[in-house]
């Protein structure tokens, strides 16, 4: 038995003794205070069995009638926190200290963000970017735990699947002619529920992802290299932003070059037989879409007919339209700009948080992102040119965000408030 099996066996073990031992004990009870008269014994012993979604279940520890109540109406926000947010907060409450300058910031953060979320002004939901940055952190059990606790049970599509859907609707449009057809709301892009109550117990599983860290460690690093080399050929040429735009934006020209290497990654893996690296190929973003495309645009057409219009969908010049194209592309020209300014510096996390405000940007209330990022969105043409449903707030601007926090909080009525406290032991001020 390896060191891991033996540690997930104990624990198991240690759980089965650990409810028997809860069966056996007379003291012990399901339900929990405070504690109300029974309706029906007149017992002092109604208590709290559970809530969640739009339900509250109050029952009696003696006789066992119970009775449902339906919680309050709420109407949530959805804020989208970068990954240092999470991995800061995560570091602070195990410890750590705050980054240098901030820590007053954070000193009011961390209650007011649990407050705005347990008395339900807000959800904090995670996303495949954020899940990716975990599996390659030090702790990623801690960190995917911190999520939860810190922003509720909340999770967004992934990125890709929100770039596809948008992909989509624009064929649709292109094919059957009219508009594109997309809602930029919050639950657009939810799994589940927005406006459910937080259940009051939290059920985690220790999954263990470690398997897939050097794949995305490698598709970091390769991302880095080509970042660098683009950067190094800027420097040279020092082209002007409306050039990188244009570059960013031909759609078709990007997607024809990333199928061609995902097919010839499959024709080198096809002749090493190796068939993990076969299903990652097939999995690959771009092919997915491809044959997407090729369905619903070549449907009842010949196999050259079919590839033809997905090529000339590609070229459709209102993809410039496309949120997240737009927004990603103009991300990257006001970047380059700033490279052939001087600039030399930048992260590795950078194309993943052009990505994040390119996916999530149209669709949340509120996004707190990188400051360089936050500062790009505020130059003339990306403000100008650029429309999304997202409040932008950063280092930058961060006492803006606790004011727009604590007005989340005062948004919760008395009703709320109360059933806020009952369940979760929350105390707010009114």
């Amino acid at each position: 038995m390896s060191a891991a099996d033996f540690f997930n066996f104990f624990h198991l073990n240690l759980y089965i003794y650990l409810i028997y031992a809860c069966l056996m004990d007379d003291t012990f009870t399901w339900e929990r205070g405070p504690f109300e008269k029974c309706p029906r014994c007149l017992g002092q012993t109604f208590g709290l069995l559970g809530a969640g979604r739009d339900l509250i279940t109050l029952r009696c520890t003696k006789c066992r009638y119970s009775y449902n109540e339906v919680l309050p109406k709420v109407d949530k926000a959805c804020i989208y926190l970068d990954q240092f947010m999470f991995s800061t907060i995560f570091k602070i409450k195990a410890g750590g200290q705050a980054p240098p300058g901030h820590r007053d910031f954070y000193e009011e953060l961390i209650p007011l963000l649990r407050r705005v979320v347990l008395l339900q002004q807000a959800i904090l939901p995670h996303s495949d970017l954020h899940s990716n940055e975990t599996i390659v952190f030090h702790d990623p059990r801690g960190l995917r735990d911190a999520y939860e606790d810190i922003g509720g049970d909340a999770s967004l599509h992934n990125s890709d699947e929100i770039e596809m859907h948008q992909v989509l609707a624009f064929a649709r449009a292109f094919r059957d002619g009219g508009e594109p057809l997309l809602t930029f709301t919050p639950d657009a892009i939810l799994h589940g529920s927005r406006n459910g109550w937080l259940p009051d117990m939290r059920v985690s599983v220790n999954t263990d992802y470690s398997q897939f860290a050097d794949g995305i460690r490698r598709s970091r690093d390769e991302g880095f290299a080509a970042l660098k080399e683009l950067v190094a050929a800027w420097t040279k040429e020092k082209p002007p932003f409306r050039e990188i735009l244009r570059r960013e934006s031909q759609f078709g020209q990007h997607r024809r070059m990333a199928l061609l290497s995902v097919i010839q990654r499959m024709v080198n893996i096809g002749t090493d037989g190796d068939s993990i690296g076969m299903i990652n190929a097939t999995l690959a973003p771009v092919w997915r879409e491809f044959r997407m495309l090729y369905k619903f645009l070549g449907q009842g057409a010949s196999e050259d007919v079919a590839m033809l219009r997905v090529s000339t969908f590609w070229d459709w010049p209102r993809l410039h339209e496309m949120p997240f194209n737009r927004i990603f592309a103009y991300l990257f020209a006001a970047f380059g700009r700033r490279v052939t300014m001087g600039q030399r510096k930048f992260t590795r996390g950078l194309m993943t948080d052009f990505r994040a405000i390119a996916a999530y940007a149209p669709y949340v209330d509120a996004m707190f992102v990188d400051r360089e990022c936050a500062l790009l969105l505020g130059e003339g043409e990306l403000h100008r040119d650029l429309h999304y449903r997202a409040r932008i707030y950063s280092y930058a601007n961060k006492e803006e965000f606790l004011a727009y926090l604590r007005e989340l909080e005062a948004r919760a009525t008395g009703e709320v408030r109360g059933y806020a406290g009952r369940i979760y032991g929350i105390t707010s001020p009114p």
